[in-house]
């Protein structure tokens, strides 16, 4: 036991958090020379003293409005505190196995409390699932698609993908996944533009959904439409204080159709049709897609351990075995492309959780077997 102490101490005074280039390398470095690294977890309580103090000087918190709600600050804290010990923990275990195809990563989502997450979350509106591929998704000649495709690096639409935006503590997915899914249409129409669009305005002017308590595609497009088919950009309508709903500041905003025969329209795609939904995304553009995230509030082991392992998500193809497809569908992401990391297909992903999550903001979903419902529920937004 000291002499672990010692060990812990001098890696600590040696090596601070400029050694490394997050704090998850920052773990891995002090731990490095340990084959049990949970038992040395469990039996030295300064350990993470040191860790989540370094923790939170990377991620401040100020955990007023969950006092607000008629808890105690000293009980927030010991729930952040629990949480990051457990997170951390299960982060670990899940790295040390060999089999995983993916790595998890300590991240700002690390101490957040359970009713936190679950906000992250959003009660999606689901739609009756498409059956058949409509015409205008249907190649009027085959042809041999690339292995791979990647519309964040690609030369034909400059700009279809832009910066990765938080929704913080608000269920706003579904309204950052349309703002992300009309980027190339904005990109095609304003080819000189480097801004996002304005998810705020939707959460905040839009009738036909339930901002931060969640919203639907279809919904979502209604208002773009009703709005005569604008929405402002997040430099002119910016989001606001972990994203609350706000009072509508203003309609309007750029215009996002051009004319009669190439007029904003959306088309969902057939369920479950991996090979149609990769025809379309080289073919037209991004595809906005519903998912399954999990819950952290769940009593089903199964949907908590999906939860645990895509909120902390940080590199390699996801796979979760037996995440429902057509059920707990309660997140909204893009796929902006796909390929195959170590023999095995992807997808990937978009997230809104800000670009520390993930690899830098997005994730890679194992292709060809609907994971978490990936290919249930897709929809192309375009010119058509």
């Amino acid at each position: 036991m000291k002499v672990i102490l010692v060990v812990l101490l001098v890696l600590v005074s040696t090596c601070s958090i400029h050694c490394a280039k997050d704090i998850q390398e920052y773990v891995d470095q002090l731990l490095a020379t340990f084959d049990d690294k949970l038992n040395v977890l469990d039996t030295n309580p300064g350990f993470w003293t040191h860790i989540y103090g370094v923790y939170r000087q990377q991620y401040p918190r100020a955990p007023v409005s969950l006092a607000a709600e008629g808890r105690s600050m000293l009980t927030v804290e010991q729930q952040r505190i629990q949480a990051f010990k457990a997170n951390v923990k299960y982060i670990l275990k899940h790295n040390d196995n060999p089999l995983s195809t993916f790595k998890l990563k300590i991240n700002d989502l690390t101490d957040w409390t359970d009713d936190e997450l679950s906000k992250l979350r959003s009660k999606i509106q689901t739609e009756a699932p498409r059956i058949a591929v409509p015409p205008m998704m249907m190649s009027k000649q085959k042809k041999t698609y690339p292995s791979e495709y990647d519309w964040t690096n690609q030369t034909r639409v400059p700009g279809a993908v832009r910066g990765i935006l938080n929704q913080r503590h608000c269920g706003s997915c579904y309204a950052f996944a349309m703002a992300a899914a009309l980027e190339k249409t904005y990109a095609e129409l304003y080819p000189n533009t480097t801004d996002s669009l304005s998810p705020q305005q939707i959460i905040d002017c839009s009738t036909t959904t339930n901002g931060c308590e969640g919203g639907s595609y279809v919904g979502t497009f209604s208002y773009i439409r009703e709005n005569g088919y604008r929405l402002n950009s997040e430099t002119d309508y910016p989001y606001g204080a972990n994203g609350a709903n706000q009072t509508c500041q203003k309609q309007g905003g750029v215009l996002l159709t051009y004319n009669s025969t190439y007029k904003l329209n959306y088309k969902q795609l057939p369920t479950e049709n991996e090979e149609t939904l990769k025809q379309v995304i080289y073919d037209l553009g991004p595809v906005y897609v519903y998912y399954n995230a999990g819950d952290r509030k769940s009593n089903d082991t199964q949907i908590l351990e999906v939860s645990r392992k895509f909120d902390h998500y940080a590199s390699g193809v996801y796979e979760a075995p037996g995440c429902c497809t057509s059920c707990h569908m309660n997140h909204a992401m893009v796929i902006v492309g796909y390929g195959t990391e170590n023999g095995t297909d992807y997808w990937k992903l978009r997230n809104s959780w800000g670009p520390t999550w993930g690899d830098n903001g997005f994730i890679k979903i194992k292709r060809g077997v609907n994971m978490c419902g990936v290919a249930t529920w897709p929809y192309y937004t375009g010119l058509f």
